[in-house]
């Protein structure tokens, strides 16, 4: 009897198996395959694990930068005396208060940015700019007015424009003809329907401007349609124009306009009625809620931080590590929360009596994690010692020439230091701090830290330098101090993080083509064992069927003998 071969697959590739010589082929060539690429698994795993470590550094990164954002507007803008921005303790908020009780922002609203001067003013409103407005007498509607002229128009301040009329114009046709020229004149035509007919109402698009009207040639328009009396004047004054009037700490101010951007510097303020018998208090005063919501948001994201370490850190009581701990012992978590918590626990600002987040009313809990313990102490605070405030949390810089400017300060340190700056053929030509001449490097006017010196990350800018000695004081604030810690750390272009992560994605991308070449190589011994075990099984199934031909040809070649 003929034994048969089957047709099997290994991998992408059929070849002949069968029962010719008992063997298992296809496990066999899995096995052989399985172990040229058992490395290449081991290799997907560390893959594997560094992936997981990459998505927790990230989310590290985000969780330090959240940190960072919560103090970034409570820091010293750029660090820089020559800086032109401005942070939270720079903001300014206007509270208004109207003498009857009642909501005065009914009356006016108020805007206030960093340049406003915190002070109180008392304001009342005599009376609100007005724009002209004038009306025809009615016309019948969508009916040709029958005349034909040409008219100009303009306001006070707008540019004269001639409005052409033919017969078979309606007032609407006239209406929108004065709108087309509406952004030269300043003057805005409008229709208004009743019973009587229609009206044109001319009005300004600016307050306190006069209308003026006059024909040019042909029909009197103006008068044709009633907006005008034979002598040229408006028949129908429906509002005069009228300026605003309004008195601040008793100095009356006129305007025509309700918008005040220029009467006091920082200021905006909308006149929106006009005061009866009531004065309105206005009150400049520093954006308080900002500088708390900024306070309590770091709160909240240093404790969110807080978690994220503990639940990397954590040992179990069986003494195991959670599958969540993917950076637990890892350096730079340990390293960062380690500068972290001394900050948080440490001093910082100026010598005034605010040195710690506990004369803020946070405290550290048994948990380490910041709590809001004394909210009527920080609002106290804000409220009556802001500048002790501002000075923890901004980095100060003091100079005995205010030719001296502090340009970067990339460094969590105070400082309190003599420059002597020698000046040759007026540029400057050495700088050194106690005799030692290699703490600063010199480009131009510019006098930088030297790099792993005490200064590294300072740069100063001095203006008409002369030879002699610079006194230097820089008390660096609590947020400036935080910000540039976490920046060292979690900044996406140059922190240490970014730095691992990269690290980890270039192993990643070597593994991942280690592997692939181990795969790629089992994968051409495949098809090797795939040739030589379906060419053995060929030469087997042949030498088979020669077999039992021979026996055939033997057992017919008996059967002829007897």
């Amino acid at each position: 009897m003929t034994t048969t071969s089957t047709v099997s697959t290994s991998g992408s590739t059929s070849y002949v198996s069968g029962t010719v010589s008992g063997l298992d082929t296809e496990s066999l060539i899995e096995t052989a395959v399985a172990q040229k690429t058992a490395r290449a698994d081991t290799i997907d795993a560390k893959v594997t694990v560094n992936e997981s470590k990459i998505a927790s550094y990230q989310e590290l990164q985000t969780l330090l930068q959240a940190v960072s954002d919560s103090m970034s507007t409570l820091a010293s803008s750029t660090y820089s005396s020559v800086s032109t921005t401005t942070n939270a303790f720079d903001e300014k908020s206007a509270y208004l208060t109207a003498s009857d009780g009642t909501d005065a922002t009914d009356v006016i609203a108020v805007s206030a940015d960093a340049d406003a001067v915190a002070a109180s003013y008392s304001i009342t409103v005599t009376q609100l700019a007005k724009a002209m407005k004038v009306a025809s007498t009615a016309q019948t509607a969508d009916t040709a007015l029958g005349k034909t002229g040409v008219f100009s128009l303009n306001t006070t301040d707008g540019a004269a424009a001639q409005i052409s009329v033919s017969s078979d114009m309606t007032l609407e046709d006239i209406a929108d003809a004065i709108n087309d020229q509406s952004g030269d004149t300043g003057v805005v035509a409008t229709l208004i329907s009743s019973s009587s007919g229609q009206r044109l109402v001319l009005s300004t698009s600016d307050t306190n401007q006069e209308i003026t009207l006059s024909t040019v040639s042909g029909d009197d328009i103006g008068q044709s349609i009633g907006l005008t009396d034979s002598t040229g004047a408006f028949s129908n004054v429906l509002q005069d124009a009228q300026p605003s009037i309004v008195t601040i700490d008793g100095v009356e101010i006129e305007s025509d306009s309700n918008e005040l951007t220029d009467t006091i510097p920082g200021l905006s303020i909308s006149l929106m009625q006009a005061t009866t018998g009531q004065t309105i208090t206005l009150d400049i005063e520093a954006n308080y809620d900002d500088i708390k919501t900024a306070i309590t948001d770091f709160v909240d994201a240093y404790n969110a931080l807080r978690a994220f370490v503990v639940t990397n850190q954590t040992v179990g009581s069986d003494g195991t590590v959670a599958d969540d701990a993917v950076l637990f012992a890892d350096g730079i978590l340990r390293d960062v929360n380690r500068r972290l918590n001394d900050l948080v626990g440490g001093t910082a600002g100026s010598d005034d009596e605010l040195t710690d987040l506990s004369a803020l009313g946070v405290t550290i809990n048994a948990d380490n994690e910041l709590e809001l313990t004394d909210e009527t102490t920080l609002d106290n605070l804000l409220l009556t010692d802001l500048s002790s405030v501002a000075k923890f949390f901004e980095t100060s810089f003091s100079s005995s020439n205010s030719n001296l400017k502090l340009l970067k300060n990339d460094t969590t340190m105070s400082y309190d230091f003599d420059l002597q700056v020698t000046v040759t053929d007026g540029a400057i030509s050495g700088v050194s701090v106690g005799g030692n001449s290699s703490l600063f490097t010199i480009s131009g006017n510019r006098i930088i830290g030297a790099e792993g010196s005490i200064y590294e990350g300072l740069s100063f800018a001095l203006a008409s330098p002369t030879t002699g000695t610079i006194s230097v004081e820089i008390n660096q604030g609590f947020a400036n101090m935080l910000t540039s810690l976490i920046d060292s750390y979690a900044s996406t272009s140059g922190g240490v993080i970014q730095e691992r992560i990269e690290s980890l994605e270039t192993v990643n991308s070597d593994l991942t083509d280690q592997s692939d070449t181990i795969r790629e190589d089992a994968e051409t011994y495949r098809t090797k064992l795939v040739e030589k075990y379906s060419k053995m099984e060929t030469e087997l199934y042949a030498a088979q069927i020669l077999q039992q031909q021979i026996d055939a040809i033997l057992g017919a070649s008996s059967d002829d003998d007897d």
